[in-house]
């Protein structure tokens, strides 16, 4: 029964994300067609999040251990249980943000105008790919723009279990001078599990920690803030009892 009931939220949630998002798509296609206006699209793209997460009764809690400038600039280091953590990084963070995931995500009918626009798609397997995707979230951060990243790379197979971090976004908040924030997801597994596909509703807690200055680390230190990140949200799950 819990199972059924499961895949009738999945539907339910499904049905208010996608709603959403076609009725905001001409607004969304026409403020992207610009760089200027990247940031009006980045607040609705907050307001489809929110306002799915909020009909689908998946409640977010947000705990900050020191607050986030909304006019700052970071590079976010979430931890990976479920696919509805790209949804709660969207849209639960201040700052004007951008994306870089996996390359299937940019083939998805309509959803790709967000890798045309604003996020960063990268082919996984492909030091060539993820090179160049280096390359194009540097200049985005050039621009202004907060990073998102999940430092796993994936949704770990024996998730909520913390997997072993890649050095790429610790690479590039060192070389552009850029705190690193650590976030914990500690729900999102329960709200959307992909592993029977099933939805249920409740709270989503998300834990900001406290940023980490890069400013006086060098290029020698990556392994180092890579560990202590790791650190930080694996504690956390540890904590928590979720691991």
């Amino acid at each position: 029964m819990k199972k059924v009931f499961g895949k009738i939220w999945l539907v339910w949630f499904g049905f208010w994300f996608v709603s959403i998002f076609l009725l905001l798509y001409p607004f969304l296609f026409i403020l992207l067609q610009s760089p200027k206006t990247y940031r009006q699209a980045d607040k609705l793209r907050k307001f489809w999040g929110k306002s799915s997460s909020y009909l689908g009764l998946m409640i977010p809690k947000i705990t900050y251990e020191k607050p986030i400038n909304p006019k700052g600039q970071y590079i976010i280091c979430p931890n990976h249980i479920s696919y509805i953590d790209i949804v709660s990084a969207g849209s639960f963070f201040p700052t004007f943000n951008f994306f870089m995931a996996k390359m299937e995500l940019s083939k998805l009918p309509l959803f790709n105008i967000w890798f045309k626009t604003i996020d960063v798609p990268v082919k996984r397997e492909s030091l060539r790919s993820a090179h160049g995707a280096f390359v194009d979230a540097a200049k985005k951060l050039d621009e202004g723009a907060t990073l998102i990243i999940f430092p796993e790379g994936r949704i770990p197979d024996d998730a909520p279990n913390l997997h072993k971090f890649k050095p790429g976004a610790f690479k590039l908040a060192i070389e552009k001078k850029i705190p690193i924030v650590p976030v914990t997801f500690l729900d999102n597994i329960d709200r959307l599990n992909i592993v029977d596909w099933t939805c249920t509703p409740g709270k989503m807690r998300i834990h900001v920690h406290a940023p980490i200055e890069t400013a006086n680390l060098s290029i020698d230190d990556v392994q180092s803030l890579q560990d202590q990140v790791y650190s930080i949200i694996h504690s956390k799950l540890v904590e928590s009892k979720i691991i």
